[in-house]
This record gives C-alpha cells, structure tokens and sequence, in this order.
C-alpha cells in the first residue's frame, strides 16, 4: 500500500515495481540474471523511472563508486529477503532480537569452548601463518608462536593473503601458493564508519531509515530502541552507517571530524535535533564490511577448502547468493566445522 501511494512515481512504474518485488519471492533459481548488473535486471522489469527515482540512490548509497556494477542476483536476494520477512501479513515486516545483544551467543561460545577443553586468544592479532615442514601450521600472533595441524581462517580473503606466508620449495610450489593468495584479492569490499548516538530524545517513529539523498555523509538511521524498547538502556539508541572506499578521503579522518560530519547531516534530516540531546557517542571503523557482489561472483567464490591442505576459510565473502548475516555466518561455520572433521 505505502507503494501504491508513493507519489513520485507514475502508477505504471508503482505497479511493475510492485510486481518485481512479489514475483522475486517465488524466484529460486538467480542464474539467469547472476551475470548481469541490477541496474539492467530492474530497468527490463521495473522500467527507467524506478531505476532512475528509487533504486539507483538507494544502490549508489550502499556500494558508492561501485554501484553500476553490482549483480542483479544481490537486489533479487534482498527483496526476496524482505518478502519473507513479512510472514502472512505483506504491510508488516516481522524482526527479531536476541535479548542481550550478539555478545551473549558470543560468550556462550567461548564458553562451550572452554569447557570442551579449547582456549579464547583474546587481542592476539594474526600475523603470520606459515606452514612448517613438519606439516603444521605456525601461527605467528602479535603476543606468541603456536603450530596446528588445522587452521580455519575466519576474517576477509584479502587478509588471508596477507598472513600466509610462501614457504620453502621447488618454484612450482611456491608459484601454487602465490596464485592463490593472488585469487583471495579477487572480492573487493566496501569499508564502513558506524556512529552510535546515545540521546535524550527519540529521532522519530522508524527503526530503520534508508538515506537516499546525495551529499549527506551517512546512508541509514537505525533508532534501535524503536526495535527493542527502551530496557535498560534509559536513552535512545540510534546507528548512523556510511558505506565508502577506504580510499575516501572521510575514512581516516579523525574521530573528532566524522562526529562532527554526521552530527551536522542528522541536523539537515531532523532540523529540530540539538547537541544537548546528545548524551554519547561510539564511532567505529571496519575496513572489510561488505564483499562488492560483482555480475558472475560465484566464480570468484573461494572454496572453504583451499589448496594448501589444512587450511580453511570461512568468511561473509563466501556468503552467497545471501548477503552478510548471523543466520548465515552460522550456517557456513557448521559447513565448514563438518568439512574439517571429514579431514581428520
């Protein structure tokens, strides 16, 4: 119904884009629009003004610089997404939240761990990986040394390359190793600034905005406690995210400048909004946060199981044709946990 009434675009575009959207439902097999863009996958079935008024902003506010080469199959998996989401009634979307937040299946984890006689290396950064003559693996970490006989690699491919190290050999095995750290930097990724307001006040009545206006420096509004209730929070929850090249130049600007940034484009959405609203704020940056899902990406996929024996990799890149999610990552964990023990 909110489509049917949205204004700017003529009756005809409302309908086919209506009609785009229920019929991806039903849709399981994306091959035949996986090689071609999403910009030429909603033009054939939506037409030029959708395209023109409500896709190409909100695809350009997600990918940035690499919004007209994104698959038609990662728009058909977000609107199939969204329609299931909505259960029997199609006017309501259903979401959950796990009470307490990830950190609680988190620490379950490390507990299951533990008691199953494993260890937690917590602020141990990875900075090698070499495999030994012997067959193991050395781990080289910013604290210690430790050998494995098995690794599961969980971070981006592109970190991966960076870690493992070319060991010794004839030229052709070493050229093995090399080509396929050369095939992880096939996945270019999206980096991302995440700013969390604590405030006084509510924004507004919406849990998730999607900001499709060019020149503000942020693309959702997410008031979380729209979500979950005020709780124990006693304040107003609210993510402000930016998707950008790590090469953009807000990137690596200081804390201080990306505050300041985002705080003045909330103020051009909500005019009314005050500093003294603001009770405090978290900024984060993540460097590899969205794989950029190219036309044809499930051949450039990396197998859980690599060449070097032993070593595995599971990462959102791997993901597919589904976009990043909790669901999936412990979907693929389980894959990848059965496809160890086949190997032992």
């Amino acid at each position: 119904l909110d489509l049917l009434r949205f204004q700017p675009l003529s009756l005809i575009s409302r309908i086919r884009m209506g009609i785009m959207a229920l019929v991806s439902g039903f849709i399981n097999d994306f091959s035949s629009f996986e090689t071609i863009t999403a910009k030429e996958w909603i033009i054939k079935y939506s037409g030029q003004e959708a395209w023109q008024k409500i896709w190409e902003p909100l695809i350009k506010s997600k990918f940035d610089t690499d919004s007209k080469n994104i698959s038609g199959t990662w728009i058909w998996n977000k609107l199939k997404l969204r329609g299931t989401s909505r259960g029997k009634n199609l006017n309501k979307e259903m979401l959950g939240y796990l009470d307490g937040a990830f950190i609680v299946l988190a620490e379950k984890m490390v507990q299951k761990i533990i008691q199953s006689g494993g260890n937690v290396l917590l602020d141990n950064e990875v900075l090698a990986i070499n495999k030994n003559e012997s067959g193991l693996f050395d781990v080289i970490t910013r604290n210690n040394k430790a050998s494995y006989d098995k690794v599961l690699f969980t971070c981006s491919p592109n970190i991966l390359s960076e870690v493992l190290q070319v060991p010794s050999g004839t030229e052709s095995f070493k050229l093995c190793y090399t080509r396929f750290k050369e095939t992880l930097n096939n996945i270019k990724y999206k980096s991302n600034i995440c700013l969390v307001l604590e405030l006084s006040q509510s924004l507004s009545p919406y849990y998730w905005i999607t900001v499709a206006q060019e020149g503000l420096p942020f693309v959702l509004i997410i008031e979380h406690t729209n979500l979950t209730g005020l709780r124990d929070y006693n304040s107003h929850v609210v993510y402000l995210s930016r998707y950008l090249d790590k090469s953009d130049n807000l990137y690596p600007a200081s804390d201080e400048e990306i505050i300041r940034v985002f705080i003045n484009g909330l103020k051009k959405v909500f005019p009314d909004f005050k500093n003294e609203n603001i009770k405090n704020t978290v900024l984060s940056r993540a460097h590899f946060a969205q794989p950029v899902i190219t036309p044809g990406y499930s051949r450039i996929i990396p197998d859980i199981i690599t060449p070097v024996e032993g070593l595995y990799l599971a990462s959102m890149s791997q993901i597919y044709p589904e976009d990043r999610g909790l669901n999936y990552a412990v979907r693929l964990g389980q894959k990848a946990a059965n496809e160890m023990l086949k190997n032992l």
